[in-house]
């Protein structure tokens, strides 16, 4: 079932406040509040706050999550350290505090095992709740620990001294500097990287090394978001970045939330981050309460190639995670269909890990968009929820929301993906399989291919844009869906 969330808050249970003020609510709950704007008749994001700041049982947080409008539309989304860098294709804040707020309690534990920038993360740091993430891309895990490490003041002001001094790195061997540059990737964006830019990242790059030679880890980490961060910015605009006021500038804005973020945490939870595999997660069983995750959408994004210069300039290897990325454009180019039959197959064994680390009876939530093959729609949020039964969840609901693509955490990278879904599984039993039951992943895939080939045998064309291809194109995709069922066996296994 997929349900259409409205703004109606009708015979809502409220925490108590009282007139002209915000008694009745805890500290955190407070603070958050307050990022918004002074409390009055309130905005809408005030009211939705408010409204989740309650305990709940189970059945009335259903009941308020249906009353919710998952679209929060003009929304504050770019808040503390939520802010530090951009990330394609991430999902808004408000949808994990959303389940962190009504399904859990203080000191419960939360898991992204696809944490991607660390959305999750942030919310549960937030909200007094330990959290675990989990990403195969090594960025993606550099900046979700950062986000949720805070840093005193007192170690700003050595990184503070630390930037002054940068100017002496300018006068590095000018071999790296060549190095450098002969050795960028062969794409046109590698012309926005002149010799004068390339010196002046490098001479970033030194300063960074010594704060982990010092031992500063924290500051290392911080810092090298902080290029990171730099370097997308150039990616983004182009040319006339001064890549070394940039940098300054991104570790003022990131020194300034997480200053304020320390405000708000003052006994900060347990937060720990993985550079791993969703399909194999390296953690405890039954160790879970909650699960709340954005897993990439299938070819929608080569997150490796909006990364590369960022992960180059921080010495890592982008090459493994393009060969083990879920469901990345670059796989199978000459048949993708080849390339949804991999993805179904990571998704399932994800889904089952999932079930293994979750409590029992806990809520696992999976915000996933739909996308297009070959002119046919792909509606991943229906996958997830026919393997569920098959991996020991129940499919509880569906909701659908808009994505407002005129949002800072949308990309154009995306494609034409316009809204999203959020599926919503309980955890009612153990998987009575394992990630590496390779006869019963090759199984149920198949299944779900042959019922997408009949469909597209019988209704071709379901996701057409543009000029309309001929009938003897469309049909074309019924054989390449054949060939994706021939191949399954060996697209599907876990690359090594």
């Amino acid at each position: 079932m997929i349900e259409r969330n409205t703004k109606d808050n009708e015979n809502l249970h409220l925490p108590p406040f009282k007139k002209g003020g915000l008694g009745g609510f805890p500290k955190q709950n407070l603070e958050q509040i307050t990022l918004f704007g002074e409390f009055g008749q309130g905005t809408d994001e005030q009211n939705f706050l408010k409204l989740i700041s309650g305990k709940y049982n189970e059945s009335e947080a259903f009941k308020l999550l249906e009353k919710i409008d998952l679209d929060f539309k003009g929304f504050t989304t770019q808040y503390l350290s939520h802010k530090y860098h951009s990330y394609p294709a991430r999902f808004i804040p408000q949808i994990p505090l959303s389940f962190i707020r009504l399904f859990t309690e203080e000191g419960d534990v939360i898991c992204d095992p696809m944490c991607g920038c660390g959305t999750t993360l942030v919310e549960a740091f937030l909200n007094n709740r330990s959290a675990i993430g989990n990403d195969f891309n090594p960025l993606a895990a550099l900046i979700s620990k950062v986000k949720t490490t805070l840093i005193l003041s007192s170690e700003f002001e050595y990184l503070e001294k630390k930037q002054r001094e940068t100017k002496r790195y300018i006068d590095l061997d000018y071999w790296k500097i060549e190095h450098r540059a002969n050795n960028l990737p062969n794409r046109t964006v590698s012309k926005l990287f002149s010799k004068a830019i390339i010196g002046k990242l490098e001479a970033i790059r030194e300063m960074i090394l010594e704060l982990k030679e010092e031992g500063c880890n924290n500051l290392y980490n911080f810092a090298r978001v902080a290029l990171s961060s730099t370097i997308w910015s150039l990616v983004e605009n182009g040319n006339g970045l001064d890549v070394e006021n940039s940098f300054i500038k991104k570790t003022q804005m990131m020194k300034k939330e997480m200053l304020e973020m320390s405000k708000i945490i003052s006994n900060p939870a347990f937060i720990k981050v993985i550079h791993g595999d969703a399909r194999n997660l390296q953690i405890e069983s039954s160790s879970v309460d909650l699960i709340v995750t954005s897993p990439p959408y299938v070819n929608a994004l080569d997150y490796y190639r909006v990364h590369m210069y960022n992960m180059l300039w921080l010495g890592m290897d982008f090459d493994i995670f393009r060969k083990h990325e879920i469901g990345g454009h670059s796989h199978f180019i000459m048949n993708r269909f080849r390339l949804l039959s991999e993805y179904l197959g990571d998704m399932l064994r994800a889904m089952i890990e999932m079930n293994r680390i979750l409590k029992s009876g806990k809520i696992c939530a999976i915000v996933v968009g739909n996308s297009s093959l070959e002119y046919e729609l792909i509606e991943s949020h229906k996958y997830f929820s026919t393997f569920a039964g098959k991996v020991g969840f129940k499919h509880i609901k569906t909701y659908y929301r808009n994505i407002d693509k005129s949002r800072k955490y949308t990309n154009a990278d995306i494609g034409q993906i316009d809204d999203e879904y959020i599926v919503v599984l309980k955890k009612v039993s153990d998987s009575k399989v394992d990630a590496a039951n390779e006869e019963f992943i090759i199984r149920e895939v198949k299944k779900q291919m042959e019922t997408f080939r009949e469909q597209i045998r019988k209704t071709p064309g379901s996701s057409i844009r543009g000029k309309k291809p001929s009938t003897e194109r469309l049909l074309k995709n019924v054989e390449r869906i054949s060939e994706a069922i021939d191949t399954m066996s060996e697209d599907i296994k876990i690359k090594g």
